[in-house]
């Protein structure tokens, strides 16, 4: 197993060469990035941010050689998904400045995929019997939990606005406002960012429990709860 050659055991093929795809397109990104910037040559920082998410999702399993597992394939598609969407797309190709509405976007999609793994996370405690509680409320706990990290989210972007955008850091940044789009002002811009987040939160959870449902059909369990509970083992 190795960056290039990820754990086949129980690993749908399919999934697996999206997996190496992504991991080697986002590494040649975050390398030119760092080197040459993004779309005006001054993003270096958000390359340094890709390599960084590289090095903590494949650190855990390479420095213990394994004896601590990678993450499940589902959570870490998730994450570079995220990763390709935000610091790729968004800020390096600055999509958050050219497109209008590519802020709502992330703000659905982002708590979605915070939800989706919410729900993987929240399955396995009680597949393997230490939670009780239906799927719908699982769903329920997971919208909420998702709406609080939207929350965090305008909280930093308002702190960075009002603190560190005119400072070092926003020189680093390129300076841009993170509340306010080119169709809204600071305030609608805020709360049509946590309205989004709720909806992409619920469907995540409502995605959750869907598979969680089609698994069960088939006469079996989601399996990615097999895959997070063998994590910690050696």
């Amino acid at each position: 197993m190795s960056f290039l050659n990820p754990e086949e055991k129980d690993v749908n093929q399919f999934e697996r060469k999206i997996l190496i795809i992504m991991r080697v397109f986002l590494l040649i990104a975050g390398i030119y990035i760092t080197i040459f910037g993004g779309i005006n040559g001054s993003e270096r920082i958000f390359g340094v941010l890709i390599l960084f998410a590289l090095l903590i999702i494949n650190a855990p399993a390479f420095f213990t050689r394994h004896k601590i597992r990678a993450i499940p394939i589902e959570i870490e598609l998730l994450i570079l998904f995220m990763v390709l969407f935000e610091l790729v797309c968004g800020d390096a190709l600055g999509l958050y400045v050219k497109l209008p509405h590519y802020d709502n976007f992330m703000h659905f999609m982002l708590p979605l995929y915070v939800a989706l793994i919410g729900m993987m996370a929240v399955y396995t405690m009680y597949y393997y019997g230490r939670l009780k509680a239906s799927y719908w409320e699982m769903a329920i706990l997971i919208v909420i939990i998702t709406i609080g990290f939207g929350g965090m989210l305008e909280m930093g972007e308002y702190t960075y606005d009002k603190f560190l955008a005119n400072g070092p850091v926003g020189e680093i940044t390129g300076n841009t406002q993170m509340q306010g789009s080119p169709t809204q002002n600071a305030l609608d811009d805020t709360m049509n960012d946590l309205f989004t987040d709720t909806l992409g939160g619920i469907v995540g959870a409502v995605l959750g429990v869907f598979f969680i449902r089609r698994a069960e059909k088939s006469g079996g369990h989601w399996k990615v709860a097999d895959e997070i509970e063998r994590m910690g083992e050696p």
